[in-house]
């Protein structure tokens, strides 16, 4: 009984296969990429975690990209030392080894003072004359902002203005201005992106003495970075029947004034005129 061609053939098929996945294969076990970033922080690693069998294959590489298979940021080629290139450049501690290995050493970035626009998708790729193998994950460097306040304002008696702003934000933020826990309707906001992609954001709200609870009521304003899951907020507490902010300067401005005539008559007198003025205009 002759054994086909096929037969004789069938054995090599399973020894070659068996010889480039266990001996001289490369594969990606995991690469490491913090999703979340906060600007500031010293330092970030991106790490590539693989395997190359007993015996690695010819022409090991290790390469990052930025964003798709143009943006090459990273390369090493065993032994010789890593090289960092276009976005990278400056960015990265050329002394860190994440392993003793010498074909595992430099498969790592350390990014130092990663900053917003460093924000994308990275790609390790591992690759011998033989074989190829890559994982991408993506990294976001958020700013929480900063001079995030709550104020008001009250030009007129039975009238409030609320006033929400931060700046320096990234991603794109959103600002909401709550009452008993619902988004005021009449709120109005503006947003503007500077040439470094940073956001400032105002949301003002314009706030009827009739619709607020007495004696008081607390607004909250909330900022939130969506893509980052983050969340921060303010409150003011204000209280119907005061009189404007611009009215009450004035009298404080008066009251040295007073106590240097000390008399109480004058003082009750000057205020009751100031009043009297500001209620007829």
């Amino acid at each position: 009984m002759f054994s086909t061609l096929d037969d004789t053939f069938l054995p090599y098929q399973v020894f070659n296969t068996y010889i480039r996945k266990e001996c001289i294969a490369v594969n990606i076990n995991r690469i490491e990429v913090p999703p979340l970033v906060e600007l500031g922080t010293d330092s970030v690693i991106l790490d590539c975690n693989y395997s190359t069998g007993v015996k690695p294959g010819p022409g090991l590489v290790i390469k990052w990209f930025f964003n798709g298979s143009t943006g090459l940021v990273y390369q090493w080629i065993p032994p010789r030392q890593p090289q960092v290139i276009g976005l990278l450049k400056g960015k990265v501690d050329m002394t860190f080894k994440i392993s003793e290995e010498p074909l595992q050493a430099y498969r790592a970035i350390k990014i130092l003072r990663p900053s917003t626009h460093l924000s994308g998708n990275y790609t390790c790729v591992v690759s011998t004359f033989i074989e190829e193998d890559r994982q991408t994950k993506s990294m976001l460097v958020y700013s929480p902002g900063k001079n995030f306040h709550f104020t008001q304002e009250k030009h007129y008696v039975f009238l409030v203005t609320l006033i929400c702003a931060a700046e320096d934000l990234y991603p794109r933020p959103l600002l909401t201005i709550l009452s008993k826990g619902k988004p005021l309707e009449q709120a109005v906001t503006d947003m503007r992106m500077d040439s470094w992609g940073m956001y400032s954001v105002e949301t003002r709200a314009e706030v009827h003495d009739d619709d607020v609870s007495h004696p008081f009521e607390e607004f909250v304003c909330v900022l939130s970075l969506p893509l980052a899951n983050y969340t921060a907020n303010r409150t003011t507490i204000y209280h119907p029947g005061l009189m404007p902010t611009a009215l009450i300067a004035a009298i404080e401005v008066e009251k040295p004034q007073e106590h240097q005539a000390n008399s109480k008559a004058n003082s009750f007198h000057l205020l009751c005129v100031t009043l009297h003025t500001y209620y007829n205009d």
